[in-house]
């Protein structure tokens, strides 16, 4: 006999929430973009990130990061005629410097400006932009610490996985291949570590006003407590994700039919305006539903941790693998 489970599943409702949140506050969506810059709040984004991270970086140790250096400057040093050349050149050096720091500085505001605004709207308050941007900028010092806290431990992480990667990719023995392996096996955890932890930190820090040490000693506890329920969300967190992008593809598709017809008629009639005009259609159709597809994603992203992040601050929350095991079983 299958017994029903006393628990409420916290994924419907979450995952729900989060989807209306998504598309109904697309005020905030400019707020997501500039937040996704740095942190998308998907697990599944952060390791895919890392693995490249870690591929690029293990062919990098061949040469080391010393002789890295001196062959680009001494390549930038033969490219320049006149030493004019060379100050113009770290000019531009500096100015893209400056320009990476001001984008990311606005990308560390966004986040505490959208978890903020998000927060609120659980609450049925509706803060303006100019609001969420002035929370956003009160919090920029933990937020921008807490994002090179994370930082800093995915490239430790990723050098210790390069170290071993760099030295199986010089062999062909079975023992190599699983030390490639178990170097992955090892790295992925640690890195969906990493970024709970900072989305649960970014929640204690903006929405309780939390200083950093205590945000993550909470984050720590809430994951440790809850890892199970953490677990699930992610996975449904990126099918749902995966399923936005590919219903995009699909829509894209579809209207991209016409621009076909007309791609057709400028080849048949051969007219180049016809065809310059398609081109241009068809282009902006595709980065203008990347934006927009991208941005509710990410907002969705958020939600679904400021979301969770609330029910598991509230406690009470049973795993549905448990709650699985509970109604076929009748124990736990």
């Amino acid at each position: 006999m299958i017994l029903k489970s006393s628990h409420q599943p916290v994924y419907r409702e979450v995952l729900s929430q989060a989807l209306r949140t998504a598309w109904y506050d697309r005020r905030y969506w400019i707020l997501s973009l500039l937040a996704g810059i740095l942190v998308s709040a998907s697990a599944y984004d952060a390791m895919a990130r890392s693995i490249r991270a870690v591929s690029l970086q293990s062919s990098l140790l061949n040469l080391g990061m010393g002789k890295v250096i001196l062959q680009t400057l001494i390549l930038n040093a033969q490219k320049s005629e006149t030493i004019f050349a060379l100050v113009s050149g770290v000019e531009i050096l500096l100015l893209v410097a400056l320009l990476a720091l001001f984008i990311i500085g606005l990308s560390c505001i966004a986040q505490g400006g959208l978890i903020f605004a998000l927060g609120a709207r659980m609450r049925g308050k509706y803060p303006k932009l100019r609001e969420a941007f002035h929370v956003g900028a009160g919090s920029f010092w933990p937020i921008v610490t807490l994002n090179l806290l994370a930082c800093g431990g995915l490239c430790l992480a990723r050098f210790l996985t390069s170290l071993p990667l760099n030295w199986a990719l010089d062999q062909t023995r079975l023992t190599a291949y699983l030390v490639y392996i178990g170097s992955f096996l090892i790295f992925l955890p640690i890195v969906f570590l990493i970024a709970v932890v900072q989305i649960f930190a970014l929640n204690a820090v903006v929405l309780h006003g939390a200083p950093l040490s205590a945000a993550v000693g909470r984050a720590w506890a809430l994951f440790t407590k809850n890892w199970v329920v953490t677990i699930e969300t992610a996975v449904l967190q990126t099918l749902l994700s995966i399923g936005i992008w590919i219903l995009y593809i699909i829509i894209y598709l579809f209207l991209m039919i016409p621009v076909i017809v007309f791609f057709l008629a400028a080849a048949i009639i051969q007219s180049n305006a016809l065809f310059m005009c398609s081109l241009a259609i068809g282009t902006a159709v595709f980065f203008a539903g990347l934006v927009l597809t991208g941005a509710f994603t990410i907002q969705l992203q958020y939600a679904t941790w400021i979301h969770l992040y609330r029910k598991l601050g509230e406690g009470g929350i049973v795993p549905k693998l448990h709650r699985l095991v509970q109604s076929i079983t009748g124990f736990f």
